[in-house]
């Protein structure tokens, strides 16, 4: 099974344009396929795949020799060059400017972790590069959307397994699997190579119970008592998730900043990630016992895979209201609530109607499980599938 990436034709058009690109997404999110499909239509292309030990040594001793091989390639035009994984070698950043600067190449160049890049204050080409981000599949991408609405089964299987490319492809037999194979193997064997975690038995604690709240703003003091580490190592543990892309923070939003709390949420970048790394699996009772959870990290999700660069934050007030999303475009804010129901009712909007009385508020939708649109004091409860309107 072929998935056609929405990305894909927005990085060959900046490419074509002579635009550099950085490429950030987790590993099997399909970065690599998805540049290399791009990368077929150049003809004057070079690739490095760091992951390989052996460009990894040779760059590593003797970083110029990339230069002297761009230089080699001739042509009219200039040559493209693709490199994979750049935080395995990112002291190649500097050599990139000093071929960007003299308009020696066009590259593009994939990431799966920031976290050694900004350890070792890497050159982050400013000025020179775009960055982009590569998610896990989206609603379009993975065919959950017709004409007609839902597709039912798929949109069940996304929540249960997620939509990582190379899960997806699997038959169900295989993709339970597959997704504890990422959650112990990666998860834990590469975030501790990249962390120098020295002691995996905490982190894994730690790695099962993140993944279980994921969602929340989580107690910190609690976590460190049920890991049996300090409070300042928790936080260190979500920021070492957090550069490796496997949570997205979403900040507060406020005005009035006394009447809100501040704590930050956190949404695993997957949902079939997130259901083996917890623990819980991927039964289908889950869609009944934790409908509402797997619901609202549906929709988050995809809006980060399409607004990821915008402003996004949620906002909780102290007395317990609070809206799931609150999307800033400009000047325009959108707050959004999301629930499973298919039944709305105006006690669903009271977040809302909150947010409204206290804040600057242009659009209000719930967005939701209803079969069409309807109007309501305090928004519009909208089906979910109909969110690419929004977005």
């Amino acid at each position: 099974m072929e998935f056609k990436r929405e990305l894909a034709q927005k990085l060959e058009k900046e490419l074509r344009a002579g635009r550099s690109l950085l490429l950030f997404g987790p590993r099997q999110t399909g970065k690599t396929t998805l540049i290399r499909e791009v990368c077929a239509h150049f003809s004057n292309r070079l690739e490095y795949s760091l992951e390989l030990p052996s460009v990894r040594a040779q760059l590593e001793n003797d970083p110029e020799m990339l230069c002297r091989e761009v230089e080699a390639m001739g042509g009219n035009d200039r040559p493209l060059v693709f490199v994979d994984e750049i935080q395995k070698v990112p002291s190649l950043m500097d050599v990139f400017q000093y071929m960007l600067d003299r308009k020696k190449m066009v590259l593009i160049v994939t990431g799966s972790s920031a976290r050694k890049m900004r350890q070792q204050h890497t050159n982050w080409l400013p000025g020179r590069i775009r960055v982009e981000h590569l998610y896990p599949l989206t609603w379009g991408e993975m065919g959950l959307i017709t004409k007609e609405g839902a597709v039912p089964h798929l949109f069940q299987e996304y929540l249960l397994y997620g939509g990582l490319p190379g899960i997806v492809t699997q038959d169900v037999s295989h993709r339970v699997e597959d997704l504890r194979s990422y959650s112990l193997l990666y998860l834990e064997e590469e975030i501790r190579k990249e962390a120098v975690l020295k002691r995996l038995p905490p982190f894994s604690n730690f790695l099962r119970l993140a993944a279980f709240e994921s969602g929340s703003s989580p107690n910190a003091s609690k976590l460190a008592s049920e890991v049996g580490v300090s409070h300042t190592t928790i936080h260190e543990y979500y920021q070492i998730l957090e550069d490796s892309l496997i949570i997205y923070r979403l900040g507060a939003f406020g005005r009035s900043r006394s009447a809100i709390l501040r704590k930050p949420k956190y949404y695993f970048f997957d949902l079939g990630v997130r259901n083996a790394a917890s623990g819980i699996g991927h039964d289908k009772g889950l869609l009944t016992l934790q409908m509402g959870v797997l619901f609202e990290h549906f929709v988050i999700l995809e809006i980060l895979a399409h607004k990821g660069q915008t402003q996004l934050s949620y906002w909780r007030t102290k007395m317990g209201k609070d809206v799931d999303l609150i999307i800033e475009e400009g000047e325009r804010i959108t707050a959004l609530e999301i629930k499973a129901t298919a039944k709305p009712n105006d006690s669903d909007f009271s977040g809302l109607a909150a947010f409204q009385e206290s804040e600057k508020c242009d659009r209000a939708f719930l967005v939701c499980q209803v079969k069409q649109a309807q109007k309501f004091k305090y928004g519009v409860a909208l089906p979910w599938w109909q969110l690419a309107s929004l977005l």
